[in-house]
């Protein structure tokens, strides 16, 4: 009967030791790739030198340089304001696709922001189908 016991104790503390492990690992990442803004304390927090824009988000938000949503063979018809890429913004104009972050020296960034969708279609008329990075900087 003891033997029993400490097999289903032993059981029982594995059980719970993975459950929490799976906890803990599920929440960190939510918490880390979900949030939809970085600033410029948490880019400092990281203790890197970062070159420009782009280092910033593929290191604290790779997901955000993920393309969501469906990709059409036409983005370009005439009249067609749709764009087939996360567009991004520097102070409130567009500057293209995320390549455009390169464009922009780390030491300038003040926040940085994904917009879903959704969120993304308030920027103006364009359609944005994949979602949009929008950078202020310190300079404005």
């Amino acid at each position: 009967m003891t033997v029993f016991m400490q097999y289903s104790t032993l059981r029982f503390g594995l059980i719970a030791l993975l459950l929490l492990a799976g906890c803990k690992s599920s929440e960190s990442t939510s918490s880390s790739s979900n949030r939809g803004t970085i600033d410029r304390a948490e880019i400092e927090s990281t203790g890197l030198v970062y070159t420009h824009a782009y280092d910033i988000v593929r290191h604290l938000r790779p997901g955000w340089l993920i393309k969501r949503g469906v990709s059409t063979f036409f983005p370009n018809r005439e009249g067609d304001t749709l764009l087939d890429y996360i567009a991004v913004y520097v102070d409130r104009n567009l500057t293209g696709d995320p390549e455009s972050l390169r464009r922009i020296p780390s030491i300038d960034v003040s926040t940085i922001e994904f917009l879903n969708t959704g969120r993304a279609q308030r920027l103006g008329s364009r359609s944005h189908i994949h979602g949009a990075i929008v950078v202020q900087t310190r300079r404005r």
